[in-house]
């Protein structure tokens, strides 16, 4: 855990913007219970490892929003809890529509996954670091709407501002990320 293993998670989540590595600490400190709820939760061993990414994702989005209270593993037992949630409200919206359209869901076998996990390898390199770059307001304002699937209204009416304001926010800062994505793929 390196360096920052003897600070409390508050200081951890408060460093993380400036040194990532402090949010590496965080997460192996944190993984294990995550995962383990998540797995609870869900019954399924690899839906909880995506859910697990998703989680600390939504959590380095919002480090620099943790406020001292309950422990940071409440609150990340919290996010677990709002991704299983959102999870289940997609499936049930993508099994009605394969149910409308009399489509059976799609299985992979094992080669097909890995071919799809290098791809996807091969790609995510410098993400975080993408994620970094972004100013303040436009990584809150993608973390609340694309991670927590909060609505433009919600989001506006929490930093006082317009909706248009987070909607400009959003779309900047993944269009810095897609151009990222691009520079990456060059």
């Amino acid at each position: 855990m390196g360096r920052f293993a003897d600070l409390p998670d508050e200081q951890l989540l408060a460093l993380t913007p400036r040194h990532p590595d402090a949010f590496g600490t965080f997460y192996e400190r944190h993984v294990r219970l995550v995962m383990g709820y998540l797995v609870r939760a869900t019954g399924d061993a690899e839906q909880a490892l995506d859910l697990t990414a998703e989680v600390f994702a939504a959590a380095l989005v919002a480090a620099r929003r943790f406020k001292e209270g309950p422990p940071a593993s409440a609150w990340l037992v919290g996010i677990a809890r709002n991704k299983v949630a959102a999870a289940r409200r997609r499936e049930a919206r993508a099994h009605e529509a394969r149910r409308k359209l009399g489509m059976a869901r799609l299985e992979f076998d094992d080669d097909e996954i890995d071919r799809a996990l290098e791809i996807l390898d091969a790609h995510r390199t410098d993400h975080l670091a993408a994620l970094a770059e972004l100013s303040e307001d436009e990584r809150e304002a993608i973390g609340e709407r694309v991670i927590d699937e909060r609505d433009y209204a919600d989001i506006a009416a929490a930093h006082g501002t317009s909706q248009a304001a987070i909607r400009q926010r959003v779309s900047r800062g993944l269009a810095k990320l897609a151009g990222r994505v691009r520079e990456d793929e060059a």
